[in-house]
């Protein structure tokens, strides 16, 4: 049940990471359009970025915590601080996901796919949110973008740059 558990965060994980590299450099200025077609005053896609590495460390427990980068309220990181965040975030809920799963009968908490399925219906809004403000701001996805996040599930594992 672990090794499922966990294989089921790493291919989330690897769609997050394939998103972040294929983003153009100037898609993550983009923000989404409001009906009249202006945009809107909320987040730029690296704070929606940030946002989503902030939930997903606010689950690292203070164990693993150590090496998950935080960034200010309102920054807006580069790629490169992003996937190295990422990683790290990553690599925590892994670790804590593991300990939830071969710990439970002993653990308060509740289960570890709760916690899986909260983090992947959060990710995967924002990778909506992304994907639609790029679209609406002219940025241009590599083609393969139609499909790539959903043939991740069903491929054998991808090459991403991850660290």
């Amino acid at each position: 049940m672990v090794d499922d558990v966990l294989e089921v965060w790493r291919v989330h994980d690897e769609i997050d990471f394939w998103l972040l590299e294929n983003i153009p450099d100037h898609g993550f200025a983009a923000v989404p359009l409001l009906k009249s077609g202006k945009p809107s005053s909320g987040r730029t896609l690296s704070r929606v970025f940030a946002h989503m590495h902030a939930v997903r460390r606010s689950h690292v427990t203070r164990e693993f915590l150590k090496g998950v980068p935080r960034f200010e309220t309102g920054a807006s990181p580069g790629r490169d601080d992003l996937l190295a965040a990422f990683h790290a975030s990553g690599r925590g809920i892994e670790q804590r996901l593991a300990r939830i799963v071969e710990d439970r009968p002993r653990m308060k908490e509740r289960g570890g796919l709760i916690l899986l399925g909260y983090l992947i219906a959060h990710d995967s809004h924002h990778r909506g949110q992304i994907l639609l403000a790029l679209k609406q701001s002219g940025v241009r996805m590599p083609d393969e973008a139609r499909f790539a996040i959903w043939e991740h599930w069903s491929r054998p594992k991808l090459k991403v740059g991850r660290f």
